[in-house]
């Protein structure tokens, strides 16, 4: 689907979940854009939709939308290639008073607490897209044996690094205020503190990894 939300931008969505392989053909239509469309300045990937901003100038809706169906169709076809951007890799520490979800989660799975935080750690996730807060990724796919929906009501506060799981996503509070995100975990904060760093981290479709560590060591980390 097509649509024209200003006069110069469109929005893509491809008929696709909003996934790994959501963001992967979506990220296929970008190449496709950015290689054949005229008047492109900014494209922005999300879930299974690509948002493309245009000149004025240099944009006919008509040939806008022809060149973007064959394009969205192309990448419907294609073979998912494999994510270019190298793999950030986050410590994160799942002790009980660093992670208050985490009994939770582990008792509607069924499984150790020590289980979910080796299936969370030890998977290979892909940005699917970011925002929410500067710095923000949305992760996929968690192990859909410790997804858990997001709480009736979020915290007033979540502290800057915490680990939260909402559904079959994951992801990283970069910085601290209101979420409703199942936490944990936490990632040292230190890590967040450079604000451009923070934000240049993620790259939709790019993977990350959580990497487990001792209480130790994240107390290091944090000094």
């Amino acid at each position: 689907m097509i649509t024209f939300p200003g006069p110069a931008s469109a929005l893509v969505t491809l008929p696709v979940a909003p996934d790994r392989e959501g963001i992967a053909r979506v990220l296929s239509l970008e190449r496709f854009v950015q290689e054949s469309l005229p008047g492109v300045r900014a494209t922005i990937p999300a879930f299974n939709r690509l948002l493309v901003d245009g000149a004025p100038s240099r944009w006919d809706p008509a040939e806008v939308t022809r060149r973007l169906e064959a394009g969205a169709r192309a990448a419907l076809e294609a073979v998912p290639e494999t994510p270019r951007a190298a793999t950030v890799s986050l410590p994160v520490c799942y002790d009980h008073d660093l992670a208050p979800d985490l009994e939770q989660v582990a008792a509607k799975a069924g499984l150790a607490v020590r289980e979910v935080a080796r299936l969370h750690s030890e998977r290979t996730y892909l940005v699917l897209a970011t925002g929410f807060a500067p710095g923000f990724a949305y992760l996929g796919d968690v192990d859909a044996r410790i997804a858990t929906p997001r709480r009736p009501s979020p915290r007033a506060r979540v502290p800057t690094g915490a680990v939260g799981i909402a559904d079959r996503r994951t992801g990283v509070y970069p910085t601290e205020g209101p979420g409703g995100w199942r936490l944990v975990g936490r990632v040292p904060p230190t890590l967040f503190e450079d604000a451009a760093e923070r934000i240049a981290r993620f790259t939709p479709g790019g993977p990350v990894e959580f990497r487990a560590i001792g209480r130790k060591d994240y107390e290091a980390e944090c000094s």
